[in-house]
C-alpha cells in the first residue's frame, strides 16, 4: 500500500485531472435525474394498492380526483366558464363540479340538497380535479391565477396529494440550499477550530464536494431517485464523510511532526490512515445498503444512494484529498494558526469520573427505550412533510371548514354483476362515512344500456370488463378512521365478489406503507447489525469487541428514537429510517476510532490507563466530527420548513450526542469490566499484563490509579 500511495502522489496532477473532469461530466448528469415526491410509487410489486393502481391507470387512464379548487365570491355562469377553462389547463386531466351533478337550468333551491351543498356552499363553488402525476407548482399558480381572475372571486383554495407533492417539490431546491449552506459553514468553523491551518476546511469541503458531485451525478444510472434521497443524501453523505477526512489530517499533521519532508509525512499519513478510513467506511457502507433488505423500495433506494455516497467519499478522501493538500502545501503553511483546543485531559478526566453513573442511568433506560422505541406513532403522507403555515395546508383548512374532510378513491369490480354491484353500492352509502358512490347504476340505472349512455360517462366507469365506483368519504388524509375504512370496503369486496376486485386511493396506499413498514423496520435492524458485526468482527479478529460496540451503540439509538414516543410526538416514518441507519454509521466509525487507539496502548498499559488516555486521546477526530453532525443538524431543524427534514435533523443532532456520551463515558468501561472476556476472545490481542502495582510505569503515563 506504501509503493501504491507513493505512486498516487507522485502522479498528484493526473489523479486531480481525473476527479475533475469526472465531477465535471457527473455535473452535468445531475439535471437529467428524475425526482419523485409519490411515496406510494416505492410500494413493492407485491402491495395489493400498488398493483390495483397499476391496473386502473391501464384501464381507465387515469387517476382518480387528487385535488380540490374552491373559489368564492364568482357567478354560477363564471363558475362554468372557469370549469371549462380548466379542462385545458396544462396538468389538467379532467374536471367535475356541480354543473355535472345537477340540471343548472332549474333553480338549485328545488333540486337535492345534499347534492348541491357538496359543490356549492352558499359562498362559492367546489370543482374536484384529477391533475397529471408530474404536476409541477407553476401549473398549480397558473390554477390559481386563472381563478382569482375571475369576476368577483374573493378566495381561491387549492388542497389534495396533487397540490403537496407540487408544494414538495417546490421546496427541495430551497430547503437543499439551505442545508448545503448550513452543512458547509458548520464544516469550515468547526474544523478551523479543531486543525492547525485555515485552508485545511477548504481542503476537506473540496474533497467532500467533489465526492458529493459524483454521487449525485451518477444516480443517472437509476433513472429516477425519491425527493427524501435527494433532500438528505448529500447532506448525510457530507456529515458521515467527515470522519474520514479528519483520520487523513489528523494522522498527517502527526507525521509531519516526525518526518519534516512532507512527501514521507503523506505518504506515511495515507498508508496509515488507509485501513482506519477503510473499516469505517466498509461498516457505514454496509449499514446503509442494509436498507435495501427492506420491502418497502424507498429504502433501497436511500440504502443505494448513501452506500453508493460512501464509496464516493473513499475514493476521494483516500485519493484525491492527499494529492490536493499536497499541491497546496506552501498555502497551508502559510495560514497555519495555533490549535484552539490543545488538551482533552479534564475531559478524560470527567469521562472517567462519570462512567459508573452514565452506566446505572443507560441500564435503567434500556428497557423502557427499547419498547418506546418500537412504539412511536408515524406519518406516511406527503401532506404530513409540508409546515403548517404552507398555503396547501391554510387552503386545506378553508375548504375543511366549508365542505368537510374528504378523501376520493375508486373500486373496480367485474362489469355485468349489476346485482352484486347494487347490492355493494347500497352497503357503501350506509356507511357513516360515505359523502357520496358515483358508478353506473346510480347514473344510469342498471336496465340502460351502456350503448345508450354518455360516452364520456361509460368510459369512465366501464371499460376493459370492470365497472368502477368512486366512493367519496368524510375523513381525514392518514387518519385511524381511513385506514379502518380500507379494512371495511375491502371486506365489503370480498362478500360480493370472490376475486378479482381493486381498491385505489390515498389512505389505501399508506395503509399498505403502514404495513409493509411495520415489518421493515425489524428487518432493516437485523440486517444493519448482521452486517456490521460480521465487518467488526473481521476488522478487530475478536468475537467480543462487536457485540461490546454494537450494544453501546444500539442502546444510545433506542434512547434516541423514544424520545419522540414519551414525548407524544408523531415521526414520519423515512426521519426513522434514516436514523437507524445515519445513527448506527456515524457512531460505528466514533466507536472504530475510540476502540482502534485502545487497543493499541493496551498492549503497553494497564486497562484503567489506556481506557481513560484513549479518551483524551481520541477526543479531537470525534468531537470535531459529532459537533459538525449536531449543529449542522440543529441549524437544518431550525431553518427548513419541510417538517420530516426538520425531524430528520433533530433525531440526527439528538442521536449524535447521545452516541458520543455512550462513546466516551459507557465503552471505555465496557472495555474495562470485559477486559478479560476481550483479551480471551480477540486473536493476537497482545494485552499488557502488568498488574499496575510495583510495575514499571507504562510509556504514556496517567495521574488516575493504575488496574491490571
Amino acid at each position: 500500500m506504501e509503493r501504491f500511495f507513493r505512486g498516487v502522489l507522485k502522479h498528484r496532477k493526473l489523479v486531480i485531472a481525473c476527479f475533475l473532469v469526472l465531477a465535471c461530466i457527473c455535473a452535468a448528469c445531475i439535471p437529467q435525474v428524475k425526482i419523485d415526491a409519490d411515496m406510494s410509487d416505492y410500494l413493492p410489486e407485491s402491495a395489493q394498492s400498488s398493483q390495483d393502481l397499476d391496473l386502473m391507470k391501464q384501464v381507465y387512464g387515469n387517476d382518480i380526483t387528487n385535488a380540490r379548487v374552491y373559489v368564492t365570491g364568482i357567478s354560477q355562469a363564471n363558475a362554468q366558464s372557469f370549469a371549462d377553462e380548466l379542462k385545458t389547463k396544462s396538468g389538467v386531466i379532467s374536471v367535475s363540479w356541480l354543473g355535472d351533478e345537477v340540471d343548472l337550468s332549474e333553480p338549485l333551491e328545488v333540486q337535492d340538497q345534499d347534492t348541491i351543498s357538496d359543490w356549492y356552499d352558499g359562498n362559492g363553488y367546489l370543482f374536484q380535479v384529477v391533475l397529471t402525476d408530474d404536476v409541477t407548482q407553476s401549473e398549480i399558480d397558473d390554477i390559481r391565477a386563472t381563478a382569482q381572475a375571475i369576476p368577483g372571486a374573493e378566495q381561491v383554495a387549492i388542497d389534495g396529494s396533487a397540490a403537496a407533492n407540487a408544494a414538495n417539490m417546490a421546496t427541495i431546491n430551497t430547503d437543499m440550499a439551505k442545508i448545503m449552506v448550513i452543512a458547509v459553514i458548520t464544516v469550515f468553523v468547526i474544523v478551523m477550530l479543531n486543525t492547525t491551518s485555515f485552508l485545511h476546511p477548504v481542503v476537506m469541503l473540496i474533497t467532500i464536494g467533489i465526492a458529493i458531485v459524483l454521487n449525485m451525478g451518477t444516480n443517472i444510472f437509476r433513472g429516477t431517485i425519491s425527493s427524501i434521497t435527494q433532500l438528505v443524501a448529500s447532506v448525510l453523505q457530507l456529515a458521515v464523510s467527515m470522519d474520514y477526512s479528519i483520520v487523513l489530517l489528523t494522522n498527517f499533521g502527526k507525521e509531519h511532526e516526525k518526518q519534516p519532508d512532507q512527501f514521507e509525512a503523506m505518504v506515511q499519513a495515507m498508508t496509515k490512515s488507509f485501513p482506519v478510513i477503510l473499516s469505517s467506511a466498509a461498516v457505514t457502507f454496509f449499514g446503509f445498503l442494509s436498507l435495501a433488505a427492506m420491502q418497502f423500495l424507498i429504502g433501497a433506494d436511500m440504502g443505494i444512494a448513501l452506500a453508493k455516497g460512501i464509496v464516493c467519499s473513499f475514493f476521494s478522501i483516500t485519493l484525491f484529498m492527499p494529492c490536493i493538500l499536497y499541491m497546496m502545501r506552501n498555502a497551508v503553511e502559510k495560514t497555519m494558526h495555533k490549535p484552539f483546543f490543545k488538551s482533552f485531559h479534564k475531559m478524560s478526566k470527567v469521562c472517567h469520573a462519570g462512567a459508573i453513573p452514565a452506566l446505572i442511568i443507560a441500564l435503567v433506560l434500556a428497557v423502557p427505550a427499547y419498547l418506546g422505541s418500537g412504539s412511536v406513532s408515524f406519518t406516511y403522507g406527503q401532506g404530513s412533510n409540508l409546515a403548517a403555515d404552507s398555503q396547501v395546508n391554510i387552503d386545506s383548512a378553508l375548504i375543511n371548514s366549508s365542505f368537510g374532510e374528504s378523501q376520493t378513491w375508486a373500486i373496480m369490480v367485474p362489469e355485468g354483476h349489476w346485482a352484486d354491484e347494487q347490492a355493494l353500492v347500497d352497503d357503501l352509502k350506509a356507511l357513516p362515512t360515505t359523502k357520496s358512490v358515483v358508478s353506473w347504476s346510480t347514473i344510469a340505472g342498471n336496465a340502460l344500456p351502456t350503448g345508450l349512455g354518455d360516452e364520456s360517462q361509460v368510459s369512465q366507469l366501464l371499460s376493459g370488463g370492470y365497472s368502477r365506483i368512486v366512493l367519496t368519504s368524510k375523513i381525514p388524509d392518514e387518519s385511524k378512521e381511513g385506514f379502518d375504512l380500507v379494512d371495511t370496503v375491502r371486506g365489503l369486496l370480498a362478500k360480493y365478489y370472490p376475486s378479482d376486485t381493486h381498491l385505489v386511493g390515498s389512505n389505501v396506499s399508506y395503509y399498505d406503507i403502514r404495513s409493509v413498514t411495520s415489518s421493515d423496520s425489524m428487518t432493516v435492524r437485523f440486517a444493519s447489525i448482521a452486517a456490521i458485526g460480521i465487518v467488526l468482527l473481521l476488522m478487530f479478529k475478536s468475537i467480543s469487541i462487536p457485540i461490546l460496540l454494537i450494544v453501546a451503540i444500539e442502546l444510545s439509538i433506542w434512547i434516541n428514537e423514544a424520545v419522540p414516543y414519551f414525548m407524544g410526538d408523531t415521526v414520519n416514518f423515512v426521519a426513522f429510517l434514516v436514523i437507524d441507519a445515519v445513527q448506527l454509521g456515524a457512531a460505528v466509525d466514533y466507536a472504530i476510532i475510540y476502540t482502534e487507539d485502545y487497543l493499541a496502548h493496551r498492549k503497553t498499559a494497564p486497562k484503567l490507563q489506556s481506557s481513560v488516555d484513549s479518551v483524551e486521546r481520541t477526543a479531537q477526530p470525534i468531537m470535531t466530527s459529532s459537533s459538525i453532525l449536531i449543529i449542522a443538524c440543529l441549524g437544518i431543524y431550525l431553518s427548513v420548513s419541510s417538517p420530516m427534514i426538520q425531524q430528520v435533523g433533530m433525531l440526527i443532532a439528538r442521536g449524535a450526542l447521545i452516541s458520543v456520551i455512550e462513546i466516551f463515558f459507557v465503552l471505555p468501561l465496557l472495555f474495562r469490566i470485559f477486559d478479560g472476556f476481550v483479551r480471551h476472545t480477540t486473536l493476537h490481542a497482545g494485552f499488557y499484563k502488568g498488574s499496575g502495582k510495583g510495575e514499571p510505569s507504562a510509556p504514556a503515563a496517567s495521574a488516575l490509579p493504575q488496574e491490571s
